[in-house]
């Protein structure tokens, strides 16, 4: 009789699951939602801390995952930080979500949809990346990286550089990097402007391509693509 019960009671659990993990599945408040391709992403969480990322389909809820964000990340481009982009060029919507900031620097935990079935997995060499940003036209990723080396005496040396990385079945590989020099100190403020390739054979850049400019040189060219991000 007690095995007849324990029986019931185990079906009964059984069909309450999937309410359970529906209830549970979205646990925050909405903060932020976008639509794309047939999808709904949502940043939920309390305050402006985003702490749960929900995706639904007609509604229902078909995948979720509990993030940590830096209290300071806030309404980040009034997205909560939360984008959507095709990051390996799959033809699938990728997931982003902004973890903590370094003054422009914005390191994202990347999630990577997997199969024709949504899931998404975390990207751990993307997510080690700042500004990641995703380039369909050139099938490139682009990510900024910000140095800045004290040299006393309020003077300090700023390097701003842009790395491109490609696809290469499956691994992300980097192909070459752009950056700027910023010298704070004296009346004169040289910029020095660099570019080098990744050599396979290394494993690492090259011999970089330097060109040093004036301040008018770098006031009249246009550094969009050094910061895509603004």
């Amino acid at each position: 009789m007690k095995l007849i019960k324990l029986y019931s009671l185990f079906l009964c659990v059984l069909m309450l699951l999937p309410t359970l993990t529906s209830c549970n599945s979205e646990r925050f408040d909405l903060l932020y939602e976008v639509e794309q391709n047939g999808l709904t992403f949502c940043a939920r969480g309390t305050g402006e801390r985003v702490k749960q990322i929900v995706v639904k389909e007609n509604g229902e809820v078909i995948w979720s995952k509990r993030v940590r964000t830096d209290r300071k990340m806030g309404k980040t481009n009034d997205t909560y930080g939360l984008s959507v982009q095709d990051l390996d060029f799959d033809g699938y919507d990728d997931i982003l979500i902004a973890i903590e900031r370094d003054g422009e620097c914005i390191r994202y935990d990347c999630y990577i949809r997997a199969g024709t079935k949504p899931q998404y997995n975390l990207h751990e060499e993307l997510s080690k990346l700042y500004n990641v940003k995703a380039d369909a036209r050139l099938g490139a990723i682009f990510a900024f990286e910000q140095d800045t080396d004290a040299r006393g005496n309020d003077e300090y040396l700023r390097t701003d550089k842009t790395v491109k990385y490609l696809w290469n079945n499956g691994e992300l590989v980097p192909d070459m990097y752009a950056a700027v020099q910023y010298y704070s100190g004296g009346e004169q403020k040289p910029y020095f402007y660099s570019v080098a390739y990744y050599d396979e054979d290394l494993k690492d850049f090259g011999d970089s391509t330097d060109v040093w400019l004036t301040e008018e040189e770098y006031e009249a060219t246009d550094w969009s693509f050094l910061y895509y991000f603004r």
